[in-house]
């Protein structure tokens, strides 16, 4: 067992610890995602909402998604160049290709042009992309819009949160309590109150003095560009038509070979979560008129350009090479194998990393920084139970790329030290209980 190894098993023992500390982030965070995780079963039927059940819906067109994603996967260079020619002579975006996130996000500043401001929706994307850091440490102010993400500042959480929602783990009492601390106001401890206080004082702000908005995207149709956008909120719509630039920067996995594919995966985000979106965007060009006398003019109410930042970075050359974690090619980011995840369910938000909750999170700490932080992030809290892969509406293999990344670990000693000996025991007694 190296110095590092010892190292990094103390690390997440103290991590584990917390989580029986009481008024601690981890306990916080733990105690409420076991409910939550209770509570997305209970709620699983939903046949009060529609005619068959979540599950069901899933199931019906399982063999559609995992066809869907396999076709881009096998043929993922002819779908990208296509997406591409058809936005940019079809829908008159403005697109990019960038080869890595350092590309992309010099890209996306060049963009910005002399804007100091950027309004933003909750993207994981660009987090992937390492992009609100890098505007930061640029002098770029980056203004969320999504609620979740504005209360997970104002709480100063910095811990690992579910993608989908970033503050669901604070009591509407803890918010309201910091809020009176931070902007000196007092509302009802009611999530009515605390939503109704950004509409009011928030909502203004956005509609004056927005120029610029990021978005990522759920899903796109290469064979007509159009862009899919699924929400509950409004912020993503408003934030789209309000600005004079709208930018979606997104990873070259999230196109599909169709519009009506792309339909499909965005809708079947919106039932394996159990939440039906409010809102659905298609964007299939800037705001435009063709009412005077025929020809179309650029740039009315909504957004005069649309710009999109595809990011290719690890994506092709984990297809090219076949790499251990090819089969990420194929998630569509709906985030729901953290419930079902044996780990995440038991360690909360200690299994996870800065890209979010759970294994994906934990495989692209590696896909960025190697395995010692996928080691720190949790790596050997998987218990290899594959439930993500059998939950997964696309297939995609999630277990297995975690055995792969503790191969390649415990290769490099950085096993933790109760199953290097269990290691030890099975190699030389064939018995790891001897």
């Amino acid at each position: 067992m190296s110095e590092k190894s010892t190292e990094l098993y103390e690390n997440l023992k103290k991590k584990i610890h917390r989580l029986n500390e009481p008024g601690t982030q981890e306990k916080q965070f733990a105690d409420f995602w076991k409910l939550a995780c209770i509570a997305k079963y209970k709620t699983h039927d939903m046949r009060y909402l529609y005619d068959d059940t979540s599950r069901e819906f899933i199931e019906k067109y399982r063999n559609d998604l995992i066809k869907i994603r396999d076709e881009f996967v096998k043929n993922m260079d002819y779908y990208v160049d296509k997406c591409i020619e058809r936005m940019r002579e079809t829908n008159k975006f403005k697109v990019h290709y960038a080869k890595t996130n350092e590309e992309a996000q010099k890209v996306f500043l060049d963009e910005l042009e002399e804007n100091k401001v950027l309004y933003k929706s909750a993207s994981n994307e660009a987090i992937d992309i390492g992009l609100i850091e890098y505007l930061k440490n640029n002098n770029i102010e980056v203004k969320d819009t999504a609620i979740g993400d504005i209360l997970a500042e104002l709480m100063e959480y910095r811990l690992p949160a579910y993608q989908l929602g970033a503050s669901v783990q604070f009591t509407p009492e803890e918010l309201v309590a910091k809020m009176k601390e931070v902007c000196g106001v007092e509302i009802e401890p009611m999530g009515e109150a605390i939503t109704q206080y950004y509409r009011e004082n928030y909502r203004p702000e956005i509609i004056s003095n927005i120029r610029t908005a990021l978005t990522s995207a759920n899903a796109i149709g290469a064979d007509d560009g159009s862009i899919f956008i699924g929400e509950n909120a409004g912020n993503i719509s408003l934030i789209t038509r309000l600005a004079e630039k709208h930018i979606t920067a997104v990873g070259i996995t999230k196109i599909n070979p169709t519009c009506f594919d792309a339909f499909l995966i965005t809708k079947t985000l919106s039932r394996i979560n159990k939440v039906s979106m409010a809102y659905l965007s298609v964007i299939s060009a800037p705001s435009n008129t063709s009412s005077i006398q025929g020809k179309t003019t650029w740039g009315v109410y909504g957004a005069k350009e649309v710009v999109v930042i595809f990011v290719d970075d690890w994506r092709t050359q984990a297809a090219e090479k076949n790499l251990i974690y090819k089969d990420l090619l194929k998630c569509i980011g709906c985030k729901s194998c953290c419930f079902v995840c044996t780990a995440s369910r038991a360690f909360g938000n200690i299994y996870g990393s800065r890209y979010g909750l759970g294994a994906t999170a934990i495989i692209r700490e590696y896909i960025h920084h190697g395995i010692e932080a996928a080691v720190k992030s949790g790596l050997f809290l998987c218990t290899g139970c594959e439930k993500c892969n059998h939950w997964c509406p696309v297939g995609v293999n999630l277990g297995e790329i975690m055995k792969n990344l503790k191969k390649i670990a415990t290769k490099k000693g950085l096993c933790p030290l109760p199953l290097n000996e269990y290691n030890e025991k099975i190699l030389e007694k064939k018995n790891p209980f001897k």
